[in-house]
C-alpha cells in the first residue's frame, strides 16, 4: 500500500530552528576579554527581563560534560564552548529559546519547534529580537542590514533550518544529487550538527545560505517550499524502496526493535543504526509507536554527555555508558509502544 497521507511528514520533519545573528554598536564582534564579556552578558540579560523567564549560564562556570550535553541538545554551539572564558547562554524554561552571548557574533538567538514550524518559530524569536533592539544599540547599516562577524550572515542575519529524517533518499543514493539541486536554490544540506558534521541516523539539516538582499519571510518561505519538496521525494522513494518490499522492511524494523529492547550493552553507533529502522517501521505502521517525536527525543537523550547527566552528572566509562544506554533505550521504547 503506497504512502499518500501528508501525516508521513511528521516523521520526516523532526524540528525547525530559526537563528538570528546580532552584534552591538561600538563593541568588538568577537569578544575575548572576560571583563568585557560579563558587561555584555549583563546588558543582554537586562534587555530580556520582560521577554520570558531565562536561566543564565556562564560557560566558564560549567563542566566540559555539561557544556557538551547542552551542545548535544543544540542549545549552544562549539563556537561558544571554544570561547568558554567569555561565552554565556540564556535559555528559557522549556528550552525552546536559547540566546548565546559572545559566540561567533556577540548575540546568537535561536528558537526551536517541532515539525515544519519556521514561521511560528520566527514569530516567537522576533519578540526576543524586538526587545534586544529596543534596549540595546545593535550594529546595523542602512545598506547592508545587520552587521555580522561573517559576511555570509549580513543583512537579515537569519538562518532558517529544518532537521529531516531521510532514510529512503539516503539508501537510494540520491542525497548528493539533492544537495546540488538545493544549492542551486541558495540553500544547503548538512549533517545533524551543521557545517562539517555527519548525517547521523539519516538525519540532515536543510537551511538557507543567502541572508542579504532578501527578507526574513522570503527566506522562511523558500526553505519551507524546499523542505516540502524534499519530503515528497522522500515519500516516493520510501514507497519504492520500503513499502514495495514490505516483508523485508517489516522484518528489518522488528529485528532492530528486538535488539534495542533486549540488548545488555549498546554503543551509540549501534543504537543509531537500529533506532532508524525502528522509526521507519513506526512511520510505516509496522511497529505500534504513534509518538515518533518520542524516538527523536530518545536519540538526543542517549548521546554520551546527556547520558552522563541522566546518570546524575558522573562521568561514565565507555562500558558504563553502553550498559546504561541499553537500559534507558529498552525502557523508553517499551513505554512508547504502550
Amino acid at each position: 500500500m503506497e504512502i499518500t497521507s501528508p501525516d508521513i511528514f511528521k516523521g520526516n520533519i523532526i524540528m525547525s530552528r530559526v537563528r538570528l545573528a546580532r552584534n552591538l554598536k561600538d563593541y568588538p564582534f568577537k569578544v575575548t576579554r572576560p571583563a568585557l564579556a560579563k558587561e555584555i552578558v549583563k546588558k543582554v540579560n537586562r534587555a530580556l527581563v520582560r521577554t520570558d523567564t531565562f536561566d543564565l549560564y556562564f560557560a566558564s562556570n560549567l563542566s566540559a560534560m555539561k557544556l557538551e550535553a547542552m551542545k548535544e541538545r543544540h542549545l549552544i554551539s562549539q563556537n561558544l564552548i571554544d570561547n568558554k572564558s567569555c561565552g554565556a547562554a540564556l535559555i528559557n524554561s522549556d528550552q525552546s529559546i536559547s540566546v548565546m552571548v559572545n559566540e561567533e557574533d556577540v548575540i546568537r538567538e535561536q528558537c526551536f519547534m517541532r515539525g515544519l514550524s519556521l514561521s511560528e518559530a520566527y514569530k516567537r524569536l522576533n519578540k526576543v529580537d524586538d526587545d534586544l533592539a529596543m534596549n540595546l544599540d545593535l550594529a546595523f547599516d542602512d545598506n547592508f542590514g545587520y552587521l555580522t562577524a561573517c559576511p555570509t550572515n549580513l543583512g537579515t542575519g537569519l538562518r532558517a533550518s529544518v532537521m529531516l529524517f531521510l532514510p529512503a533518499l539516503t539508501e537510494g543514493r540520491k542525497i548528493k544529487a539533492l544537495a546540488k539541486e538545493v544549492e542551486a536554490l541558495g540553500l544547503t544540506v548538512r549533517g545533524l550538527y551543521g557545517e562539517g558534521s555527519e548525517a547521523e541516523g539519516y538525519m540532515y539539516q536543510v537551511s538557507n545560505e543567502v541572508t542579504l538582499g532578501v527578507s526574513e519571510y522570503e527566506i522562511i518561505s523558500q526553505v519551507e517550499e524546499a523542505v516540502e519538496a524534499i519530503c515528497r521525494a522522500e515519500r516516493e522513494e520510501m514507497n519504492r524502496l520500503f513499502v514495495a518490499n514490505e516483508i523485508k522492511t517489516m522484518d528489518r524494523a522488528k529485528k532492530s526493535y528486538g535488539v534495542l529492547t533486549n540488548a545488555v550493552v549498546l554503543n551509540y553507533s549501534e543504537f543509531l543504526s537500529h533506532v532508524a529502522n525502528v522509526k521507519l517501521g513506526a512511520m510505516l505502521g509496522y511497529i505500534n509507536i504513534n509518538d515518533v517525536y518520542g524516538i527523536d527525543d530518545l536519540i538526543i537523550a542517549v548521546r554520551p554527555a546527556n547520558l552522563c547527566e541522566e546518570y546524575g552528572g558522573r562521568k561514565l566509562t565507555a562500558i558504563e555508558r553502553d550498559l546504561f544506554r541499553a537500559e534507558i533505550v529498552a525502557n523508553r521504547l517499551s513505554k512508547l509502544k504502550e
